[in-house]
């Protein structure tokens, strides 16, 4: 078993494929790692939160670090990262939060009933928010059975 760096390709499959970043915020009262269901969409990772910690953390420093693991389908042995940092975007105009919505929404399509209903719940109770991760580095690595040490 060895690990190997993924190309820009592979980087851009697993962002496409998975649904949950673990995303860090940097804050004067310290840090704060959360994770969120999220789409790529245009080059961004893009998803709709409540109002909270995270958001005003984003709100107060835009920059984040993050990661995305793709593990779901082989376990803790086989596996692909990719980890990055960028800008923490609030989506405010609601034109371009409609435009992603969909493919977000489209991502959590098999989540069962009791999932979506308190999402829906938090979100009627308290708010939407919607946002933008837009990365400036992108690093990705793989591990597997059949990877070149590196």
């Amino acid at each position: 078993m060895g690990t190997r760096r993924l190309s820009d390709e592979e980087v851009g499959l697993v962002l496409a494929k998975e649904r949950i970043v673990r995303v860090a915020f940097f804050g004067a009262d310290g840090h704060f790692l959360v994770p969120l269901f999220y789409a790529w969409w245009e080059g961004t990772l893009c998803g709709l939160t409540t109002p909270g910690r995270k958001v005003a953390m984003g709100r107060a420093n835009d920059r984040v670090a993050f990661q995305v693991d793709s593990t779901a389908t082989t376990g803790p042995w086989e596996w692909a990262s990719v980890s990055g940092h960028g800008r923490w975007v609030e989506v405010r105009d609601a034109l371009e939060f409609g435009e992603f919505a969909p493919v977000f929404y489209a991502r959590l399509a098999d989540a069962p009933g009791w999932a979506v209903a308190a999402l829906e719940a938090r979100f009627g109770e308290r708010g939407v928010v919607g946002w933008r991760i837009v990365p400036e580095a992108l690093d990705g690595r793989a591990h597997g059975p059949e990877e070149a040490d590196d």
